[in-house]
């Protein structure tokens, strides 16, 4: 199920996937922002999903269960 999280896919392809899966962390002023965001950024063409740094684990877990909360998938409307 960790698949779904940075690809919308419930399981690992058999050939597994191309590209590799990744994640990065964004640092305050370390993004093309004129701030850091606030939630979670993925981009499913290339299995990255960039999370933001947050001072707590509480403030972490709110944005991040808000943005799962409202992202209705890829071309869904």
């Amino acid at each position: 199920m960790k698949s779904m999280l940075y690809s919308h896919s419930t399981a690992v392809p058999p050939i597994g996937f191309s590209p590799v899966p990744s994640i990065e962390f964004i640092h305050r002023g370390d993004d093309d922002f004129s701030s850091t965001p606030i939630f979670p950024l993925a981009n499913t063409c290339v299995n990255c999903i960039r999370m933001p740094l947050h001072v707590s684990y509480q403030l972490f877990k709110e944005k991040f269960d808000f943005a799962l909360g409202n992202t209705y998938g890829f071309g869904r409307v």
